[in-house]
């Protein structure tokens, strides 16, 4: 059976006080909601998602999940008075489906993969699913202002979401609820629990970072454990480009990773700002590329194990834009003039120190965080299949003829074999741009156009301003469409030994 995800946004936040939802407040540059709806978004398992909303702030959610490009999302229903008035409301458009309902609290938004997994898969046996965690505290019965009853704590467990059930089953459940005139309920479990006594209800293991956001002193918690989360990925992450001898950090490198990425991506943030706003007071258009675009859209900010910042300008604009970062950035920030071979821009900061994977320190240059500029040039309108070959061959013939080389039958081959290599794809790529048009594509230089991607300007232009962490930075027209050409199905997460980092170690303030 399909599974549906039901998103339960249809809190006031009156216990919060809060001039709006607490589903709408920010947590790591994104709201709370889009972090609920990202985590269903994402898993395999999940087929369609409704998200029911407070009445009052409908358009609002819509137009959230509109800008986010969410692609499991079908319906935003607006929601009733109480918890339960939303859940029949979402009952209602699916009762005639033959179909699992997997109900979220959208105020939980650390729920991870393994826990709608384990929903999921115990949904293909049981017609009634809860999520459940201990509790580390000694509970009471009360009466009055007294004791009455103090339950074995072995068997009380604190309930979470989501909680998942057969169409018919909860629907039925409803049904008989909504006959009884004293019903009221805080979760749908216990509506099954107690209006079809017959249906057993399956418990799933909980966590406790799957916390709901109830009162203010909860967001500072949840923030302190996303930001916690974010460093234990990154911390587990080894990079593909790594050389054998670092490939797996000792436990050292890795607590040390763990615990100052977060203040390495703030520091790259402010970087980026500072960049950002030099180009906009000079009319110079950038936007983000690459990763960061990725985890703007994906993740409200840095991808969580990712330790670097990408932008792209035209090459039409290098000029200006070299002269304006020359001019205005601190006189903590510095733009060398790229090496030859990669004609990328690094604005580097020059209190900290960074060494990357593919550094052999054989070259005198400025080591601090970085945030990285790449110039777009106009691309002629080859086919696509002649860009990737061409572009990828060029690329990787000028990779190894750069690398260090040392004497033997094999180096002197391979210098042969590639600068032939080499000099032939330059020389197709340069006297076929006599013959097809340009205007339609930008895409890297073809020295650093190792994927062979070219980008369509109207879907480019003109450009947007996305949500980045706490801030607002320009993006292309349509991110989505640039993600796809990138990466795929950019909305799924690459598997943990495909997560790249760029960094052996970082030290983010020197002085």
């Amino acid at each position: 059976m399909r599974n549906i995800a039901i998103i339960l946004a249809g809190g006031s936040g009156k216990r919060f006080g809060a001039d709006m939802p607490k589903q709408f407040l920010l947590m790591a540059g994104k709201r709370i909601i889009e972090h609920s709806i990202e985590a269903f978004e994402r898993n395999t398992h999940i087929d369609e998602i409704c998200v029911v909303s407070n009445p009052d702030f409908l358009e609002e959610t819509q137009k959230i999940v509109a800008k986010a490009h969410y692609q499991k999302v079908r319906h935003v229903i607006a929601g009733g008075q109480e918890r339960s008035d939303s859940t029949v409301n979402a009952l209602r458009l699916y009762k005639a489906e033959t179909a699992n309902l997997i109900f979220h609290d959208a105020v939980r938004p650390l729920v991870s993969q393994r826990i709608i997994d384990d929903v999921c898969r115990a949904l293909k046996t049981q017609r009634a699913v809860n999520v459940t965690i201990p509790s580390a505290d000694t509970l009471i019965v009360r009466q009055g202002d007294y004791v009455k009853q103090v339950p074995d704590r072995r068997w009380i467990e604190r309930v979470q979401t989501p909680q998942g059930f057969h169409v018919g089953t909860i629907v039925k459940a409803y049904a008989e609820a909504l006959k009884d005139p004293a019903f009221k309920a805080t979760d749908d479990c216990g509506v099954v629990t107690k209006y079809l006594p017959d249906v057993p209800v399956f418990l799933v293991a909980g966590e406790e970072r799957n916390q709901k956001l109830t009162y203010r002193e909860d967001l500072p918690i949840l923030e302190n454990l996303y930001n916690r989360t974010l460093c234990q990925s990154a911390a587990s992450v080894p990079s593909s480009a790594a050389p054998s001898a670092v490939s797996a950090p000792d436990s050292y490198l890795r607590e040390y990773r763990q615990r100052e990425l977060r203040p390495l991506q703030l520091k790259m943030l402010e970087m980026l700002t500072t960049i950002t706003d030099i180009l906009e007071r000079n009319n110079i258009s950038y936007w983000l590329e690459g990763g960061t675009l990725l985890g703007a859209m994906r993740h409200g900010g840095f991808i969580p194990w990712d330790d670097d910042v990408d932008i792209d300008i035209l090459a039409a604009d290098t000029e200006r834009m070299k002269e304006a970062l020359r001019r205005e950035l601190p006189p903590t920030m510095i733009l060398p003039d790229p090496p030859a071979k990669t004609p990328i821009y690094k604005v580097r900061d020059l209190n900290s120190f960074f060494v990357e994977f593919a550094d052999d320190f054989r070259q005198d240059y400025a080591k601090g965080v970085y945030v990285d500029i790449f110039p777009k040039v106009e691309c002629p309108s080859f086919p696509r299949g002649f860009t990737k070959r061409i572009a990828k061959g060029y690329c990787r013939s000028n990779s190894i003829l750069h690398k260090q080389h040392y004497y033997s039958w094999r180096s002197a081959a391979e210098l042969f074999y590639f600068g032939i290599k080499r000099t032939l794809c330059g020389a197709i790529w340069h006297t076929a741009s006599l013959f097809f048009p340009k205007g339609k594509y930008v895409s890297m230089m073809l020295k650093n156009n190792g994927c062979g991607l070219m980008h369509r300007k109207d879907k480019l232009f003109p450009l947007k301003k996305v949500r980045f962490e706490d801030r607002e930075f320009f993006a292309p027209a349509d991110p989505d469409f640039f993600l796809q050409e990138c990466f795929g199905n950019w909305r799924e997460l690459p598997p943990e030994n495909q997560r790249q980092v760029h960094s052996i170690y970082y030290d983010v303030e020197l002085l």
